[in-house]
């Protein structure tokens, strides 16, 4: 049996107990909460016990069958989590997997979570078995055309309602990032003390909670934006922003624009490196700025500068690091690389 996420809550309320279910995709949120909502309704079936295997490199695939064989004294039904992040568990784990399908134990609930899986898995013996006897669950990203209306419904449960400006311009801020998403939600509901929210609300809760965002400012520099990036960087300082943690944000991005920029000179379309990376609508205008500005090249040499901006977090040179981010946000802005000092 197959179902979306929107189904789950019905089918658990309506049918009976289910041997396994297997939960996969890359949208960590949608993945959280259907693994919640199944245990959570098993839980109340009696199912008390609960063990929770992380499937690694040298996993003993037995532990499963001996898991589902031994119940506790106390317990008399249990449920079994095997979270695997790519959903291939070899041979051993296939057969050992097959075999627990087989033995449909009316006492033991597996869950099994994954990664997104691809075409050739969906054709394994293991998973049309699940696909037969147990529920199958794939998790789709939420589009940036659905996420308003996502919003929209999410606010709804919150005994809520938004206007779709209002939804809109919130799926705009968190770029398709659902958990982020689900923050506002919370936010505003607390902040906010009426049953319609509006855009102007919105505004206001943002404002009300505004910090400078390292990852605007490093927009801003892909944009070519000189007096905004320097404004935002100093507005991070002033802030108190820990120096290592805007580096790692910063560099998270450079990388993702590093790698951009090899495959794309290496004749891969701009739009299939965009659904590759995630690179939503919003960012695709500063993503290609930055990448008419920089070559693979002038960003390797901006790389080893960063690896100076690491040195000096290291030695503990706080208020040299800002100087140093400032140079470096220049460069990508488009001030001439060869004056950067690398040492």
């Amino acid at each position: 049996m197959r179902l979306r996420p929107d189904q789950l809550d019905t089918h658990l309320k309506r049918s009976n107990t289910m041997p396994i279910y297997f939960v996969s995709g890359d949208e960590p949120l949608q993945k959280l909460e259907c693994i919640d909502l199944i245990r959570n309704h098993y839980c109340k079936q009696g199912y008390d016990e609960r063990l929770v295997f992380d499937v690694g490199k040298s996993f003993d695939w037995n532990a499963i069958g001996e898991a589902s064989s031994n119940l506790s004294l106390f317990s008399s039904h249990k449920i079994i989590e095997l979270r695997m992040a790519a959903p291939k568990p070899g041979r051993e784990g296939g057969s050992i997997l097959q075999e627990f399908i087989e033995k449909e134990n009316d006492d033991v609930l597996l869950i099994i979570s994954s990664d997104k899986m691809d075409k050739s898995t969906q054709n394994n013996k293991w998973v049309k078995s699940i696909d037969k006897v147990g529920v199958m669950i794939q998790i789709w990203p939420i589009g940036s055309t659905q996420l308003p209306g996502w919003i929209q419904g999410r606010m709804q449960n919150k005994q809520k309602k938004i206007t779709h400006d209002a939804a809109r311009l919130i799926a705009e801020r968190v770029e398709g990032n659902l958990l982020a998403a689900q923050q506002e939600i919370e936010k505003l509901v607390l902040l906010i003390d009426k049953d319609h929210i509006d855009i102007e609300d919105v505004v206001s809760a943002v404002a009300d909670s505004s910090r400078y965002n390292v990852f605007d400012m490093v927009e801003s520099a892909f944009l070519g934006n000189i007096d905004r990036t320097l404004l935002m960087l100093n507005g991070l300082k002033n802030e108190g922003t820990e120096p290592l943690a805007l580096f790692g944000a910063l560099m998270w991005e450079y990388r993702r624009l590093c790698s951009i920029a090899y495959e794309y000179e290496a004749g891969t379309q701009l739009e299939n490196l965009f659904r590759s990376y995630r690179i939503w609508d919003q960012k695709k205008h500063s993503m290609t700025a930055v990448l008419k500005r920089h070559s693979s090249k002038s960003l390797d040499q901006l790389l080893n500068y960063c690896a100076t901006i690491d040195k000096t977090l290291k030695s503990g040179q706080k208020d040299r690091a800002w100087d140093q981010f400032s140079t470096l946000l220049l460069a990508i802005a488009g001030i001439n690389t060869n004056k950067l000092q690398i040492s």
